[in-house]
């Protein structure tokens, strides 16, 4: 566990070796999709793209998904392809989607080297994405929700190709998100790992803990979006990733849970942008 590399040395060996399969492609009325496979790295990274039917406009939104979620999610922001002409993007982050496991019964450890290895593959999907010409240089939004949004403020912050991020019900602190979260994941996760251990793994969980990485995003612009009753990442850890991050950033809150509500959420994430951003919408 503890010579584990760091996300940045695995990402800077395996970008040199990965290449690109297209698996399947599928023209609907409003967009086009396409099921591909990164291979070269240590296994296969499942994704997908959404163009408008003419064709990638340059402008790429990259979506992380969250636990027990898959890149499927990323149709949910089909009307980004629709209404703004933005290509979408998501892979399967490890243990999720077509990469599924049973991740109630795996080790504490794998989990910690899932996490840095999703944000590995993520940035490995970037390079893709620019090598088939999906995206342009200053026009790559990252957006990603829960635990999308934890490892995407660690993508934003390592990756300045990305041009702004928005993160939805996000948190800083691992350790402290793990020992206080109600998702009977990690209330069980809790229950195998001694409380002084969990505070040991600190130290190990620092490289996928966006709190260390936050601030790196600016001068890019930031919003993140909470929802004021979270237990599930607990409100008090968006609120302290939020406060560790540097200017120009945005933080918009709701009155929920974990689950804000969507259409207010993605209503919010167009107007950052046009504001932000407006380069997008010349």
């Amino acid at each position: 566990m503890g010579g584990m590399e760091s996300h940045e040395e695995a990402y800077e060996k395996a970008r040199r070796n990965v290449d690109y399969v297209e698996i399947s492609r599928e023209a609907r009325e409003e967009v086009v999709l396409k099921r591909f496979k990164i291979i070269g790295y240590d296994e296969d990274i499942p994704g997908l793209v959404a163009h408008h039917p003419a064709g990638p406009s340059g402008k790429l939104l990259l979506f992380l998904h969250g636990l027990g979620g898959s890149k499927q999610d990323v149709l949910y922001l089909e009307s980004f392809v629709e209404k703004l002409g933005f290509s979408i993007m998501a892979v399967d982050a490890r243990g999720h989607g077509e990469r599924k496991l049973d991740l109630e019964n795996i080790k504490p450890e794998l989990i910690i080297e899932y996490l840095s290895k999703t944000i590995v593959d993520n940035r490995l999907a970037i390079d893709i994405a620019f090598r088939n010409h999906w995206v342009e240089e200053g026009k790559l939004i990252l957006a990603g929700a829960s635990m999308g949004g934890i490892l995407g403020g660690v993508v934003a912050g390592v990756d300045r190709r990305i041009s702004g991020a928005a993160l939805y019900v996000p948190g800083g602190d691992l350790v402290e998100i793990i020992s206080e979260s109600s998702v009977p994941m990690l209330v069980e996760l809790r229950s195998k790992i001694p409380p002084q251990l969990l505070s040991l793994i600190k130290p190990v969980l620092a490289q996928v803990d966006p709190i260390n990485y936050i601030d790196k995003v600016s001068p890019r612009p930031l919003l993140i979006q909470l929802g004021k009753y979270d237990d599930i990442v607990p409100f008090k850890n968006g609120m302290r990733l939020f406060e560790k991050a540097r200017e120009p950033k945005r933080l918009v809150l709701h009155e929920s849970g974990h689950s804000i509500p969507f259409d207010k959420a993605v209503e919010e994430t167009v107007n950052w942008l046009r504001e932000s951003l407006p380069h997008l919408f010349a």
